[in-house]
């Protein structure tokens, strides 16, 4: 995967990864800006080569906004931003890998429904999504990933994770920093394909903790 800074680096490669901004003092602020201007045109111009995008930095709203220009993408992750609608998502029906990290501003995972043929999803460093039932429609995933920030650590919420049991396929499932506020862990039992399992104890969860870690398979 080529690593980048500014567009002028770029060469037509399929997997990228994208450091364009919390440039330090190698670059002057007007540089910077220009950097970020400069990923915001060519994102926004239309589809490129670029299969696979890592942005390893802060990823601001207009930079995630001009990913809309970018539909022929497999593989996105985005490490952490000041986005919170995920509408430009929508074109990319053809993503298989998709990792929001530091999605604290999400509260709606509405657009990622028509991403259907995704594998494997991440959305972490969120504070509240009410309803994860957009999540039906990805009957292809394999991973899922939900959770608030874990180095804070700084649980995240969700209403309740009924949605599991629509989501046969799943084989990983990662919730760490999570609390479910229905208290209702039982949809975990019903993944029938689950292999790796992590999941935050909460007072009050049903099935107990210890229950539901010895009938799963608890990825310690």
């Amino acid at each position: 995967m080529q690593f980048l800074t500014e567009v002028s680096e770029y060469r037509g490669e399929a997997s990228v990864r994208v450091s364009a901004t919390q440039l330090g003092t190698r670059y002057s602020a007007a540089a910077a800006r220009r950097i970020v201007d400069e990923w915001v045109g060519f994102l926004a111009a239309g589809p490129s080569p670029i299969r696979e995008l890592d942005f390893t930095s802060r990823t601001p709203r207009r930079l995630f906004e001009a990913l809309a220009g970018q539909p022929q993408l497999r593989s996105l992750t985005v490490k952490w931003g000041d986005y919170s609608d995920l509408s430009p998502l929508i074109g990319m029906v053809g993503l298989r890998q998709l990792a929001l990290r530091g999605a604290s501003g999400v509260h709606d995972l509405t657009p990622i429904s028509v991403l259907t043929r995704l594998e494997t999803l991440a959305v972490e460093g969120f504070r509240d999504i009410r309803d994860l039932s957009p999540l039906r429609e990805l009957q292809h995933l394999t991973s899922l990933e939900l959770g608030g920030d874990w180095m804070t650590p700084r649980n995240a919420h969700v209403g309740s994770i009924d949605v599991l049991r629509q989501l046969p396929g799943l084989q990983q499932l990662q919730l760490h920093t999570l609390i479910v506020d229905d208290m209702d862990y039982s949809p975990m039992l019903a993944l029938p394909n689950l292999n790796a399992v992590r999941f935050k104890r909460v007072r009050g969860m049903r099935p107990p903790f210890e229950e539901l870690r010895s009938r799963l398979p608890w990825d310690g």
